[in-house]
């Protein structure tokens, strides 16, 4: 995937976070072909705000598994 251009200015931002949540997003980079850790944040980011979207308009979010049985999507 394409490295998108940024938009406009930037800044820094100090995570801390624990070796376990280090190393999910390290899984992460290589399975999605990341750039970088910064890019599956933002991607994940993305995720969430579109998601988060859908819930406020009154979407019902649903994942559906292979077999076909769905399961509702709570987000807090």
């Amino acid at each position: 995937m394409p490295r998108i251009a940024k938009a406009g200015p930037t800044s820094r931002l100090n995570l801390e976070m624990g070796q376990t949540v280090r190393d999910r997003l390290e899984a992460l980079r290589n399975e999605t072909n990341a750039d970088s850790l910064a890019e599956v944040i933002r991607r994940a980011l993305a995720v969430y705000d579109y998601l988060w979207e859908q819930k406020a308009a009154g979407a019902q979010l649903v994942v559906k598994d292979p077999k076909g049985k769905e399961r509702e999507l709570v987000l807090l």
